[in-house]
């Protein structure tokens, strides 16, 4: 699993689970990274037909990625 970036607070960050409901009125479950901390919060990943274990990869990039953007 790639290794997930601190928060730009300096604290260590979780992954989260969650679900949202869509615009359509459906459930979806999502995976994001928040800290703990501050409560800053990457981009939500939705499961949709991956495995879960693909989309909690997919929401610690995008955490990294949000990082190196900044």
């Amino acid at each position: 699993m790639m290794e997930m970036k601190h928060c730009t607070c300096g604290a260590e960050v979780d992954v989260r689970r969650s679900i949202h409901r869509t615009a359509g009125g459906n459930d979806e479950i999502v995976y994001r990274v928040s800290c703990p901390v501050c409560g800053q919060l990457g981009p939500a990943i939705p499961v949709a037909d991956k495995d879960e274990g693909i989309a909690i990869a997919e929401a610690v990039q995008a955490w990294n990625e949000m990082l190196n953007h900044r």
